[in-house]
């Protein structure tokens, strides 16, 4: 069952890796970002930003922790293997981007670091589900995630701004 408590602490060592190194690397290769990917234009900016990305990541481990605790204490492991596949779905997204671009990206040392524990886990718990089931929850998970993600690339800066105006009262 470690295997359980250990996505939240897996997905925080990838996501540091992102708060840390993504700005500075967007800020260094916005050009080039916008020249071979148009449609990445207004979406530098914001990536860019460390404290509104570091929301985004707080409310997803939120999230992430939570399906764990749940997914523990009910003895159903559901909920926490929608969040394992669209975890590990991330990383594969990561690592194409990396074949993509061509060159380093502040995503794929813990992309290719964290994608075992991924497999690992899936493994664990590959009795659990049929394929029919994986496919169901894994678009369940990715589905969730995708409009998460729309929805905190939109409010995080609100909240920034908001938490940034209340702090200067």
């Amino acid at each position: 069952m470690e295997y359980l408590y250990l996505l939240p602490i897996v997905f925080m060592i990838h996501e540091f890796e992102e708060i840390i190194m993504l700005p500075t690397w967007l800020n260094n290769n916005k050009s080039m970002l916008c020249i071979r990917f148009p449609f990445m234009k207004d979406k530098v900016d914001s990536l860019g930003n460390a404290p509104i990305f570091a929301l985004t990541v707080l409310e997803e481990f939120i999230i992430i922790s939570a399906c764990t605790v749940v997914s523990i204490s009910m003895g159903d492991l559901t909920v926490w293997y929608c969040c394992l596949i669209a975890f590990g779905l991330h990383l594969i997204i990561h690592i194409i981007q990396f074949l993509m671009i061509r060159k380093y990206i502040p995503v794929i040392i813990t992309s290719v670091l964290c994608l075992p524990y991924c497999i690992w886990a899936f493994i664990q718990v590959r009795g659990y589900y049929t394929l029919n089931e994986t496919l169901l929850w894994g678009f369940v998970g990715v589905a969730v995630c995708v409009v998460n993600l729309l929805f905190m690339h939109k409010i995080s800066p609100k909240l920034w701004n908001w938490m940034n105006d209340n702090n200067r009262k």
